[in-house]
């Protein structure tokens, strides 16, 4: 989902149960490793001067009372870009994460369409192992 600001959402939806502890760990490791395997590419850390030239990978996200921006909400900015999803062979065409405006209703609607109704929908579990 691009979020009408400067990122990229990436979403796994996933089936409830899990606990907070067990998916935060998930997504601390699983950005660690991105950075790992790629550190010029990822960066796991939220500090500014470690973020330069390199893709952020909010883990911190999925921590328990953290807010993350809605499909479909326009937000307090210059232009009044908007949230939505996206499948992943739209982003090499895609200007930027705030392609689309409040002004532009025809092309977000055009997105919800091309995305699909099984947008944010799945049926797979967080396993964790002992």
């Amino acid at each position: 989902m691009v979020t009408g600001g400067k990122g990229v959402h990436l979403i796994a939806p996933l089936d409830p149960g899990a606990d907070w502890a067990a998916t935060e760990g998930f997504a601390k490791s699983f950005a660690q490793a991105l950075e790992q395997a790629e550190p010029r590419r990822y960066t796991a850390s939220m500090s500014k001067a470690r973020r330069k030239g390199r893709i952020f990978i909010d883990w911190m996200r999925n921590r328990r009372g953290s807010t993350a921006v809605l499909p479909y909400s326009v937000r307090a900015r210059d232009g009044a870009p908007v949230a939505v999803p996206v499948a992943w062979d739209d982003l090499p065409s895609l200007a930027g994460a705030n392609r689309f405006t409040l002004r532009d209703p025809g092309a977000i609607l055009d997105h919800a369409s091309s995305v699909g109704d099984d947008w944010g929908k799945a049926s797979q579990t967080l396993t964790i192992a002992d």
